[in-house]
């Protein structure tokens, strides 16, 4: 795609204690208006959580392997067409633009690029850490481009700067970090 203008998008997502915490991807448009996304996410889901659910072959449970990595795998990334009924689609979500025009291009072939690297490194997926936000926010960071959510969105794990346990023993290990942009 040969972006025309680039977006960090803020989906609403849930509520904890009140507050609406949400879901952050990247959105592409080319010159036509044309949109692709580009999001982060766990490459699987704990036991506990696909209990009854039913997979391609049947029984989800049946087709279960659990990751070294962890309950929820590595942080893995897809992109596609950003339309109705496609995951992530939400019309109203909020959104910051981060490059337009001849910068849109270059930055879009830049997250794309830090995203199969960031892959790679196989992080392991931390829903209240190193999560799809943080995977977000990260790519952009490491594309130079000065990242900030969209006023009064509440994304957890947007602001965690390095892996947790990277950087910490388990004894000192954060549980999380969130902006909040007022």
């Amino acid at each position: 795609m040969n972006a025309a203008r680039v977006e960090l998008m803020a989906s609403a997502v849930g509520k904890i204690g009140g507050v609406t915490w949400h879901h952050l991807f990247l959105l592409g448009t080319d010159a036509s208006g044309k949109q692709s996304y580009l999001r982060a996410g766990p490459q699987c889901l704990p036991l506990e959580s696909i209990a009854g659910r039913q997979g391609e072959f049947g029984d989800a449970l049946g087709e279960y392997e659990p990751s070294p990595a962890g309950p929820y795998g590595v942080i893995t990334f897809s992109s596609g067409a950003y339309e109705p009924g496609g995951v992530d689609f939400d019309p109203v979500a909020a959104n910051v633009v981060l490059a337009s025009g001849d910068a849109a291009a270059g930055l879009w072939e830049g997250l794309a690029n830090a995203a199969r690297a960031l892959q790679d490194e196989e992080v392991p997926y931390d829903p209240i850490g190193t999560n799809a936000n943080w995977a977000s926010m990260e790519l952009l960071r490491r594309c130079g481009a000065k990242p900030s959510l969209p006023p009064k969105r509440w994304a957890p794990g947007a602001s965690l700067i390095a892996p947790a346990a990277a950087t910490q023993d388990a004894a000192t290990r954060r549980l999380g970090q969130a902006t909040m942009v007022v």
